[in-house]
């Protein structure tokens, strides 16, 4: 009798484990988890002349709640992985990018708009150094992303990345 009072007991508690955990589908099918879906797909990268740079891949993983994105630049330009989610408790998204070079920079931001902004700070040895990236969902399809930095606490700002993202074949 104690045994089979206690198998109950585990499969009681099994099922109110199971029923209070959110089936995985359904955690990050929000509206905000899909604010910056317009930036999943693969993507031909342009600069501001229309010269190719390289090419992104952006996929939704984890159940919908991770952005990963495989950057790929022409020739010598290196490969990078970002690495984005949604932070209800916040309200903001956060990225992680991580480069060939061993660059690793963290961001945070929310929408604006049609636009992504995120920002985020790094520390080389010349002081601090503020970054802005921006994606801009343009009425043709495709992508606009502005890399700012700045080392002066935001008073100016230089592009350190532009590029024009256009879908291209799965």
């Amino acid at each position: 009798m104690i045994g089979v009072v206690r198998i109950l007991v585990l499969a009681l508690g099994s099922a109110a484990m199971l029923s209070a955990a959110e089936p995985l589908h359904d955690q990050c099918s929000s509206a905000q988890h899909q604010q910056f879906d317009f930036v999943v797909g693969n993507w031909l990268v342009r600069d501001s002349s229309g010269h190719a740079i390289g090419t992104t891949t952006v996929s939704k993983e984890y159940g919908g709640c991770v952005l990963i994105e495989r950057w790929r630049g022409v020739g010598n330009a290196g490969e990078g992985l970002g690495v984005v989610g949604y932070q209800p408790a916040t309200k903001t998204w956060h990225r992680d990018f991580l480069d060939h070079g061993g660059v690793v920079l963290g961001f945070d931001g929310h929408l604006d708009g049609a636009r992504m902004v995120m920002t985020g700070k790094d520390y080389p040895p010349d002081g601090a150094r503020l970054h802005r990236v921006t994606w801009t969902a343009r009425s043709d399809g495709s992508v606009e992303e502005r890399w700012q930095t700045s080392t002066d606490a935001g008073r100016s700002w230089h592009v350190h990345f532009y590029g024009v993202f256009e879908r291209i074949a799965e």
